[in-house]
């Protein structure tokens, strides 16, 4: 099954290398992600997504994904831009959206692209998808656990969403107490870990905040890696970039404002998924 790729925050500074093992796991599990030509962006760096022109980019992700990927008999249907990065994924649905449900900006976008010899999409031609979804969804949980040869039993993980909440993912209402397992916790039972419950993981990393304060950012952070070791965490997965970077570098901020000694590890879901393969192509 063949998705229209947006790399989107994985391309930024201090990001590391996990883009590689995204691509591996989704070749393992037949679903080739095919980078989009001149790939658009989501607005999240830069342009405010309330600008015709941040619109504009997005507008001609979506075109370029629809002709990239319209020839291509194993292509998903409709055809999906799919995103590793929680931030990109909902500004391109939320923008996506609105060009579906409001005329004046579809029309106005409509003509940006035309300029440039584009023609915008129908109106939910192309869907916009997050890389967890297409995962779960298209791939399952049980195939990513016949895959597995190296189970990680030894490892108790905290399954954090960050922004990325709501039924769609939790499986359920946002809440404090443990509820029903979400996505990202079945993939992560599907690779033989322990999932532990963190209470905190739909709350805030940080990123957002860190641009108007420093102290509100390593706050939160706070917060939450004190969730994660009060539950004997071993490690963090995240289904965002951001929250990697936020959660793992940001360790030394919180380390030195609270005179704590956090260590823990960070690493979005697909590097365990790599891990639990452990076949070639993905990890040795």
């Amino acid at each position: 099954m063949r998705y229209g790729y947006d790399p989107g925050c994985w391309r930024l500074p201090g990001s590391g290398s996990g883009e590689a093992a995204v691509l591996a796991v989704a070749r393992t599990l037949g679903l080739t992600l095919e980078e989009i030509d001149e790939p658009g962006g989501c607005g999240t760096e830069g342009l405010a997504m309330n600008a015709i022109p941040a619109y504009a980019r997005v507008g001609r992700l979506l075109t370029l994904a629809a002709r990239q990927l319209s020839a291509q008999d194993d292509t998903a249907v409709p055809p999906s831009v799919v995103t590793p990065c929680s931030d990109c994924f909902l500004n391109l649905s939320r923008a996506s959206a609105s060009l579906e449900t409001h005329a004046d900006l579809r029309d106005r976008v409509a003509e940006e692209l035309a300029a440039t010899g584009l023609s915008l999409p129908a109106p939910g031609s192309v869907r916009v998808r997050h890389l967890l979804d297409v995962l779960y969804e298209d791939a399952g949980a049980g195939a990513i656990r016949q895959r597995v040869t190296r189970p990680l039993g030894h490892l108790r993980v905290a399954p954090y969403y960050g922004c990325l909440d709501g039924p769609l993912w939790l499986s359920g209402p946002l809440r404090e107490t443990p509820g029903p397992p979400g996505r990202l916790e079945e993939i992560l039972s599907a690779l033989g870990a322990e999932v532990v419950d963190l209470p905190l993981k739909a709350h805030c990393c940080g990123g957002r905040a860190a641009t108007a304060s420093e102290e509100v950012a390593t706050s939160l952070q706070h917060r939450i890696l004190r969730s994660a070791a009060d539950q004997g965490a071993d490690v963090i997965a995240t289904v965002c970039p951001g929250c990697l970077r936020n959660l793992g570098t940001g360790q030394s901020s919180v380390n030195r404002r609270y005179r704590t000694k956090f260590a823990i590890p960070v690493r979005y879901f697909t590097d365990l998924v790599a891990d639990a393969f452990a076949g070639p192509g993905v990890r040795s």
